[in-house]
């Protein structure tokens, strides 16, 4: 946080030129990073159920969040169920072994890990969204043993696959319905993956229940699944057509996909849902022809006939609000570089009217500067191809776990300017008028009555440049550069340096993405 009010005050000094740096840059724009939690990739390092750890990770999280707010992201993507788990208050779901290191012990006291990132990112203007891996179960030989494991398995709703083995107990027969229940039994020594069973329709609707508990409980932004779906090369059933077989487990994860959406618009329909699928999709043309679209020019699609993912279905049907293709390859790749993969996908979501935020690998470009500046490459890439985001994989390589530097080189580069969450156009949401009663008292704290739109964001303008010249011509109201920030409540505490020879404005900035008109206030 205090690097980041330095470099804040520096930039400052040099608002005029900020507000030709912000005529360049999008005034919408997702920047998000992933934060995993499985195997403890990125949070948290140490796992527990004293205060003594809970408090820990509380620190080493706020540490993520200063990190991130350095950079300059204004949103969260947080793994808050990578193995059938939580690492949030649940009564369908056992604690996380990541968080506690036995799976289904509790955390100290009422140590809730979203509840607290979502007060966290709120409180920095950040969005927050809930990161699910939908059907993972387990990923070792010997399934999970508490009461929840054994009655999931029981109930048929898993299914395993073994490199070089049998589907398991628990395989789907002919029609994808469950065979009945069976005892759980030992299982066999080897490389294994379990899930739930997309083709098991109580297996899918538990999920589905997990994810209404977590948009109905908890102030989240959005709700986003990775990219597990069935287990890799998973055996379809013997003597059945196989192109039949595939096509009706892409139906099965399509039909999952579209009931999360819907009930998220039932919910809560700000929320936005999105999923981030492997980088290249298509189907080699099997996808892409009866839309009438180009399969890439680059890569190689191997989702569609081995997971049984097909984004293209979901764009076209509107079951989901974003895709963040995951795009792990630097600029100059021999046969996947990332330019002609990024274009493609924007062209295809562009074409569904629906988002497309490309996920970038920092595992190759956290080191030194050289591989930072490949990283902003690929950010202003996506900039002219009129992407409106981006999400960096993962964050152990931002907040100096695994490597240091990007943020500071960020947050002073390509991401020196704020920006705002993309509007989600597709979705209705009416005016909900201007704020009232703006006002400003002696330490700095502007205040107003708010409105329904449950969100605002505020603009700090010098005396001498007046509202026409502040004025965002591509947009509504101001230009980015003159953003103090966004406030998630009727208030904002100004930083001192924006406290004297400033004008203010307050504008609503729904949950949908949707910037209003504003207030002004001459101090």
């Amino acid at each position: 946080m205090f690097k980041r009010k330095i470099i804040l005050c520096l930039l400052s000094a040099f608002l005029p030129m900020l507000a030709h740096i912000a005529a360049q840059t999008p005034k919408h724009e997702m920047r998000g990073a992933w934060v995993a939690t499985v195997y403890g990739i990125d949070w948290p390092s140490r796992q527990g159920s004293t205060p003594e750890i809970a408090e820990h990770q509380r620190r080493e999280l706020i540490a993520i969040f200063d990190s991130l707010q350095t950079a300059g992201l204004n949103a969260v993507l947080l793994q808050v169920r990578p193995m059938a788990d939580a690492l949030y208050h649940s009564d369908k779901e056992p604690w996380s072994a990541y968080l506690t290191g036995e799976r289904g012990v509790s955390p100290a006291g009422r140590w809730d890990p979203l509840e607290f990132a979502i007060g966290e990112a709120h409180a920095r203007g950040m969005e927050l969204h809930a990161w699910v891996n939908p059907f993972r179960f387990a990923m070792s030989p010997t399934l999970p043993t508490t009461p929840y494991d054994r009655k999931a398995y029981q109930k048929g709703w898993i299914i395993t696959h073994r490199t070089g083995g049998s589907a398991g107990a628990g395989a789907k027969g002919k029609s994808g319905k469950k065979k009945g229940r069976r005892k759980a039994q030992p299982q066999p020594k080897g490389k294994a993956v379990s899930i739930f069973d997309p083709g098991n329709e109580g297996a899918v609707g538990h999920v589905l229940d997990v994810c209404r508990d977590i948009v109905r409980n908890y102030d989240i932004d959005g709700l986003v699944f990775d990219d597990y779906f069935y287990p890799d090369r998973f055996p379809l059933p013997a003597g059945e057509n196989p192109e039949k077989a595939a096509d009706l487990r892409r139906h099965y994860v399509n039909r999952a996909v579209a009931s999360v959406y819907a009930m998220i618009q039932k919910e809560k329909p700000y929320v936005r849902f999105g999923v981030a699928p492997a980088g290249v999709a298509g189907g080699n043309g099997k996808a892409t022809a009866k839309y009438n679209l180009l399969p890439p020019i680059v890569g190689n699609d191997w989702m569609y006939d081995r997971i049984y993912c097909d984004p293209l279905a979901w764009l076209s049907e509107g079951t989901v609000d974003y895709v963040s293709p995951q795009l792990y390859w630097p600029s100059d790749h021999s046969t996947n570089p990332y330019g002609p993969l990024a274009q493609w996908w924007e062209g295809v979501a562009k074409h569904f009217r629906r988002h497309c935020f490309a996920s970038h690998s920092l595992t190759n470009v956290a080191s030194t500067p050289e591989h930072w500046r490949e990283q902003g490459r690929q950010i202003d890439f996506d900039r002219e191809s009129a992407a409106p985001g981006s999400v960096l994989y993962s964050v152990a390589s931002m907040s100096g776990k695994k490597a240091g530097g990007l943020a500071s080189y960020l947050g002073m580069n390509h991401y020196a300017v704020p920006a705002l969450m993309p509007s989600m156009e597709w979705k209705h949401a009416s005016d909900p008028g201007k704020v009232r009663n703006l006002r400003i008292d002696d330490d700095g704290v502007l205040s107003w009555t708010g409105n329904k739109a449950r969100r605002y964001v505020v603009y700090a303008i010098p005396y001498d440049i007046s509202a026409a010249d502040a004025s965002d011509d591509r947009g509504i109201n101001f230009l980015p550069a003159y953003i103090a920030g966004v406030s998630y409540g009727d208030s904002f505490t100004l930083p001192s340096y924006l406290t004297a020879d400033y004008w203010y404005a307050v504008a609503p900035y729904d949950r949908y993405g949707n910037e209003w008109k504003a207030s002004v206030l001459h101090p």
